[in-house]
C-alpha cells in the first residue's frame, strides 16, 4: 500500500477532495498509530521529568520527520494538489510552556526518546497557556490563547488520581501525549487536568476569579501573582501536578515489580526548577501510607529525586509563606517541618534552612538538602 492509499484509508475519500482540516486529522491519526508502535517496555530505571512548562511547539511535521514519513506525506499531498505547509497551519500550537525553561524541558524529552532512553514528562494541561500578546496604541494587550479542541495530541485517559487541596479532594485526570524520538522509541508527556475547569469564567483580557479552584486551576500557566489569591493559586497548581505525578510514578513502578523500598532502582525524578519541589514531601507522605517509616522514606526520596536550578535570581527561587502551605497543603507541613529539623542537623547556617525565621518555606533549600 503506497502512502496515498494509506492516507485515504483515514480520510475515506480521494485526497484531492479533502479539506486541509480533514487531512490534518487524518495525519494526526496516522502519526498516533505509528507512534504507538514504537512504545517499548521499560527495564531498569525510568526518568520522570516534572516541569511546570513544556514548550513543545507544533507536532505534526516533527512527528512525521521522526517517524520517517515526512517526504512520503509531502509527495502524496503534492500529487493531490495539496500543501503540507498549509495543512501544518491548521494545527493549534500547544500552550504548555513559555520560554527557555519550557523549551529546554521539551528538548530533553525529544532527546531521551531519540536516544532510546525511557523518560517521561509530568506536567499540567493548561487550557490557555500564558496569554496571546497583541499591541494597540503602543500598549500590550493580553488575551487567552486557546488551543484545546475535540482533537488533540494529548489523549484523555480514564485514569484519575485523588488530590487533596485545602481539605477538599479533587480528581486529577491524566492525559497522555506521545513523544516520538527520531527513528527510536516513543515516550510520554503525562499531563494532568480537572474535568471541572470552566473556560467561560475568563472575562476581560485574562482576568478571572482566582478563588474558584475547581473551575480555574489549570486555566493559565503562571497565573497573575500580584495578589494573594494568585499566589495561593500557584501553590494549588504545583501541588496538583506533583501529587498526581507522584501517584502515577508509584503506580507505574509497582506495576513493574517495585516494592517501594527499592523505588530508586525503578525511578529517577528530575525536579525542573522550584515549581515541582513539593514532590519531595509528597513522596515521603505517600511512602508513609505504604508503611515505610519516615527516615527510610527520606533516604528513598533523596536517592530518587534530583534538582535542576535554572537561575540564582532571588525572585525565581520560590519561597512560600508558611500560611499558604498550612491552608492549601496542611498534610505536607508536618513532613516539611521534619525535613527542616533534619536539615538543621546538617548545617548551622540559617541561610540554608528550609523554614526561615520569617516562616517562609524555601523550595530550593528543600531540593538541595533532599
Amino acid at each position: 500500500m503506497n502512502f496515498t492509499e494509506l492516507l485515504q484509508g483515514y480520510t475515506g475519500k480521494p485526497l484531492a477532495d479533502c479539506t486541509n482540516q480533514e487531512l490534518y486529522l487524518a495525519l494526526l491519526e496516522l502519526v498516533r498509530e505509528k507512534s504507538a508502535g514504537k512504545v517499548q517496555p521499560v527495564t531498569g530505571r525510568k526518568l520522570y521529568y516534572i516541569s511546570a512548562e513544556f514548550l513543545i511547539g507544533k507536532l505534526l511535521s516533527n512527528n512525521l520527520i521522526n517517524l520517517g514519513l515526512y517526504d512520503d506525506a509531502r509527495a502524496a499531498l503534492e500529487a493531490a494538489g495539496k500543501s503540507l505547509s498549509d495543512i501544518e497551519e491548521v494545527e493549534p500550537e500547544p500552550s504548555l510552556g513559555n520560554g527557555g525553561l519550557g523549551r529546554l524541558a521539551a528538548c530533553f524529552l525529544d532527546s531521551l526518546a531519540t536516544l532510546g532512553l525511557p523518560g517521561d514528562g509530568v506536567g499540567l494541561r493548561y487550557h490557555f497557556g500564558l496569554f496571546r500578546q497583541s499591541f494597540e496604541n503602543g500598549l500590550q494587550n493580553e488575551k487567552p490563547d486557546p488551543w484545546l479542541t475535540a482533537h488533540s495530541w494529548a489523549e484523555k485517559t480514564d485514569i484519575t488520581y485523588p488530590v487533596e487541596l485545602a481539605g477538599k479532594t479533587y480528581n486529577a485526570r491524566l492525559y497522555k501525549l506521545a513523544v516520538t524520538g527520531y527513528g527510536a522509541r516513543t515516550n510520554t508527556l503525562n499531563l494532568f487536568d480537572l474535568d471541572t475547569i470552566d473556560e467561560s469564567i475568563v472575562k476581560d483580557g485574562i482576568s478571572f476569579d482566582k478563588t474558584v479552584i475547581d473551575k480555574n486551576l489549570t486555566l493559565f500557566l503562571y497565573p497573575d501573582d500580584s495578589d494573594e489569591a494568585g499566589r495561593r493559586l500557584r501553590v494549588y497548581q504545583q501541588y496538583l501536578m506533583v501529587s498526581a505525578g507522584a501517584q502515577l510514578i508509584l503506580a507505574e513502578c509497582a506495576a513493574r515489580g517495585c516494592n517501594y523500598h527499592d523505588l530508586a532502582d525503578y525511578a529517577a525524578i528530575q525536579i525542573n526548577d522550584t515549581h515541582p519541589s513539593m514532590v519531595i514531601p509528597e513522596l515521603i507522605r505517600l511512602l508513609g501510607k505504604k508503611g515505610i517509616k519516615f527516615d527510610e522514606a527520606v533516604e528513598i526520596v533523596t536517592k530518587t529525586c534530583a534538582y535542576t536550578n535554572h537561575t540564582i535570581l532571588a525572585e525565581a527561587l520560590e519561597k512560600w509563606p508558611r500560611a499558604y502551605l498550612d491552608t492549601v497543603v496542611p498534610q505536607l507541613m508536618p513532613i516539611i517541618e521534619k525535613l527542616d529539623e533534619l536539615a538543621r542537623t546538617r548545617t548551622e547556617d540559617e541561610s540554608l534552612a528550609i523554614i526561615d525565621k520569617d516562616d517562609r518555606v524555601h523550595m530550593a533549600h528543600m531540593d538541595i538538602h533532599f
